[in-house]
């Protein structure tokens, strides 16, 4: 966003400021529908089940089994958030899909390009702000404002600047390197699709096929 629109003008929010709360609460959200779940399977894996997360093979057959199966979790979940109803202050209550319909409807489409051609002379073509990104039932939960603090920085140790953080959250995620030839792969997939676990249904099933698969891929090998 600086690279297209400028540095020092705010282009995006970030910290511990109110005007995320919307977001936030998207992240408990989308932790609480379905992401939780991977992350304790994981975890379980890890602690009982053989799973190494410092062994790239290992999180090669990881991603292998379960990828396409949190995808579709993600997407599902994804489509049913988009009907839901949020709460606007002010404003008449609507679900995302009918934001995203109605800013088309009286904006036509956008970009990350402001559209300077569409404004009047002299005019800007960012709006005031002053309630954007605030969640104005969120605010007030305690849930909420806890996940909000403990995984939001404070803006910066200059309590007057707040557009530039210090630094940026990043974390690297590597595609693995396949550890087997591609008829190998194919080996493993005919034995994987056999086992009665296969069909993932829950995450005890999922335990069993990453049990079954790591047997597998060590005799492969």
């Amino acid at each position: 966003m600086e690279e297209i629109r400028g540095v020092g003008r705010g282009s995006y929010i970030w910290g511990r400021s109110v005007h995320n709360i919307r977001i936030e609460r998207l992240w408990v959200d989308v932790t609480a529908g379905f992401g939780n779940k991977w992350k304790e399977l994981f975890r379980e894996l890890e602690a009982l089940h053989g799973l190494d997360v410092d062994n790239d093979a290992h999180i090669w057959l990881l991603q292998r089994l379960f990828l396409v199966a949190i995808n579709v979790d993600a997407s599902n979940w994804a489509a049913t958030w988009n009907q839901h109803v949020v709460a606007r202050r002010g404003g008449r209550h609507m679900s995302p899909m009918q934001m995203y319909s109605h800013g088309l409807a009286e904006h036509g489409q956008r970009g990350i390009y402001p559209p300077q051609d569409s404004l009047p002379t002299g005019s800007s073509p960012y709006a005031d702000y002053a309630d954007y990104g605030i969640d104005w039932d969120a605010l007030d939960r305690p849930v909420i404002r806890r996940h909000h603090d403990q995984h939001n920085l404070h803006d910066t140790t200059n309590p007057f600047l707040t557009d530039n953080p210090s630094g940026l959250s990043h974390v690297e995620v590597p595609d693995p390197r396949c550890p087997f030839s591609p008829e190998q792969v194919a080996l493993l997939d005919t034995r994987l699709q056999i086992l009665p676990c296969f069909g993932r249904k829950n995450m005890r099933t999922c335990v069993e096929l990453w049990i079954a698969a790591l047997q597998i891929a060590q005799n492969i090998m």
